[in-house]
């Protein structure tokens, strides 16, 4: 029998195991992609965001649950690479805002683009109706457990 089916047969089985894994193979197939472009899932995340609408900086911090120092070195990115621009809040100069630019749309549509093809193809195996409750079910079980970084997602 060969190695490697010995290692599947042996592989732990919890649900635990399994999400973890799914997780890094989806990550894997939307990370390569994006790097290739240019971008990281993170920097992908707050285009989208700011593509509804500029927001502070705190606010995106919070939606997307990033870590305030990593924010400021990716926002300090994105703007010196002219995707965004970043001012004082007029009502309240402690706040920044975020805003993106024309090449911020651009990219957030390329961006886009890549990751909807990488999750297509890491869930090639799925029929359409399958990929919707496995969406549902997965926002349900965001939701009940009080998952925030659930804004923007559309559900």
């Amino acid at each position: 029998m060969p190695k490697t089916d010995l290692l599947q047969d042996s592989a732990p089985s919890g649900t635990e195991f399994v999400i973890a894994q799914l997780h890094r193979v989806v990550r894997e197939q939307v990370e390569r992609p994006l790097a290739d472009a240019g971008f990281t899932l993170r920097t992908h995340w707050i285009l989208n965001q700011l593509a509804h609408q500029p927001l502070s900086q705190q606010q995106v911090c919070n939606a997307l649950a990033i870590d305030r120092s990593d924010m400021v070195r990716i926002v300090d990115d994105l703007e010196e690479r002219e995707l965004l621009t970043r001012s004082r809040d007029k009502k309240d100069r402690r706040k920044h805002t975020l805003h993106l630019t024309k090449a911020g749309r651009a990219a957030c549509a390329e961006s886009a683009t890549i990751v909807e093809s990488a999750i297509d193809s890491a869930f090639r195996p799925l029929t359409k109706k399958e990929r919707h409750t496995f969406r549902r079910l997965a926002l349900k079980v965001l939701t009940l457990s009080g998952e925030s970084a659930l804004k923007g997602t559309g559900e």
